[in-house]
């Protein structure tokens, strides 16, 4: 996406609402990942348990492993490039506003790195770690969600950070709008006749 065309502060505007809709993106893969992974590994140590699987066996060692690979893949793409984002958008935030995101915004960002920190720090069963670190991006999320619902408000673009309108209009196809020129020069040559 390309912001040469468009003034400063409206550019600024395009770069927070892209870095608001790629934080929300990761985050909500995040969590549903962090869920799917947290089930998944409650089922297998539930299958462990009740002697339904035998660990020894060389198929359910590797595909559990390969799950595992898979998921922490996963999990890792998504932690990167919602770090990455979150960083685009406070800095964007601080472009837009003169508060930056503001204090629920950060608030947001401050209890999700307490909340995914802290089960890292202490030695939790699968299921509390697995809760601390979804509230801790929900309230990452909550917290963007109330930055964007803010920008909207102060600047009146109630679609900002929201989906990209791809949508084509009338206004469009009126060649006079992109080119006077060029409509002038259409109009001169009138329509082909056979």
């Amino acid at each position: 996406m390309s912001f040469e065309n468009l003034a400063p502060d409206q550019g600024n505007l395009e770069t927070f609402s892209l870095a608001t809709r790629r934080v929300i993106r990761f985050g909500v893969v995040y969590l549903v990942v962090v869920t799917l992974a947290t089930a998944l590994l409650l089922t297998v140590a539930r299958r462990l348990a009740d002697g339904a699987v035998d660990p020894t066996v060389a198929g359910t060692e590797a595909w559990l492993t390969i799950s595992l690979l898979i998921v922490n893949l996963v999990l890792f793409v998504c932690i990167v490039g919602l770090v990455v984002s979150t960083i685009v958008w406070i800095v964007s935030a601080h472009r837009v506003r003169p508060t930056g995101p503001g204090g629920a915004g950060y608030a947001g960002l401050f209890l999700a790195v307490v909340l995914i920190a802290l089960p890292n720090v202490l030695a939790l069963p699968a299921v509390p770690e697995a809760a601390m670190s979804l509230a801790g991006w929900g309230a990452l999320l909550a917290g963007v969600l109330a930055a964007r619902a803010k920008v909207r408000r102060e600047t009146g673009r109630p679609d900002l950070g929201g989906r990209p309108s791809t949508i084509l209009r009338s206004d469009d196809w009126d060649a006079s709008k992109w080119d006077p020129e060029v409509h002038r020069d259409i109009e001169r040559r009138g329509r082909p006749t056979d």
